[in-house]
């Protein structure tokens, strides 16, 4: 049976409350009369058990009110694909992301406006929040903080692999000051040097496959994939198959466009050069 974000989501939260509740996953499992092999499954999106083994598990766990509602809901709709996740607040909308992120072996990303997230430093990302305007001023050090802690998957022994995307005017566009985007592509380059990590540029010239905006696909070590769309007020996740042959596409066509990684650390090299002599103009 195939993963679907919404199981997966189920388990990283029951796991939690699990684990908030002091209990282990084999006492758990006597509660409601599983085997440790059953609530380990259910918590890492197996769909293993019932809707009525998950409602016995909430309430041994103490879960009541709207996260209670929220996770049964999510119990009987375990099987569907794709989720349009609708949620008011920072924490809730980012929440399902980081922990895909967390569980990917492979993210692509492209982006035509700024750097991939997880290749952010803070004085950039936040100059980005503070001069869109879109983000209240006092959210900025919690969300830069939130968006660094993301970056340690790239740095772990067992680290996820990156192939970054990067349209050649994120480079280009200031953001902050010249010397935030100096330290931003020094960094870059800095990253690209990993072994895990694989940074093309898709220089300025024509149109390309990115056109329609950016966007992660994430790959699990199991084959399950996943694409995210963010936007102002909710998540998209998809995970139909014609849906995800319809991005990897996409990514085969950029890869195509982009320059090789030998003349995009050029590229980037240069303009960080610019940039530390005061702009491009």
């Amino acid at each position: 049976m195939n993963l679907t974000v919404r199981a997966e989501e189920l388990g990283d939260e029951l796991r939690r409350l699990r684990e908030a509740a002091g209990l282990s996953l084999e006492r758990a499992g006597e509660l409601i009369d599983a085997s440790a092999t059953k609530m380990s499954r259910l918590e890492n999106g197996l769909r293993e058990g019932s809707t009525d083994d998950v409602a016995a598990l909430l309430a041994i766990y103490g879960c009541v009110g709207p996260l209670r509602t929220e996770l049964l809901t999510l119990a009987h709709e375990v099987d569907r694909r794709g989720w349009w996740q609708r949620k008011p607040t920072f924490n809730e909308r980012v929440g399902t992301l980081v922990n895909l992120e967390k569980k990917a072996d492979l993210i692509v990303n492209f982006e035509c406006t700024n750097v991939p997230g997880l290749l952010q430093l803070p004085d950039y990302t936040e100059a980005l929040m503070r001069d869109s305007e879109l983000v209240p001023a006092d959210e900025i050090e919690y969300r830069v903080r939130a968006r660094a802690q993301r970056h340690s998957i790239l740095l772990e022994p067992k680290a996820s692999r990156l192939l970054a995307l990067v349209d050649e005017q994120v480079l280009t566009r200031l953001i902050g000051s010249p010397t935030v985007m100096h330290r931003q592509l020094n960094h870059l380059a800095k990253m690209a040097a990993l072994a895990n990590v694989s940074l093309r540029v898709l220089p300025n010239s024509g149109a390309h496959a990115g056109v329609d905006g950016a966007f992660l696909l994430l790959r699990r070590r199991t084959g399950h994939k996943v694409v995210f769309l963010g936007n102002l007020t909710s998540s998209l996740f998809l995970e139909e198959p014609e849906e995800i042959e319809a991005y990897e596409r996409a990514i085969r066509l950029l890869v195509r466009r982009a320059l090789p990684a030998g003349e995009s650390l050029e590229v980037i090299t240069e303009l960080a050069r610019r940039w530390e002599q005061g702009g491009l103009a």
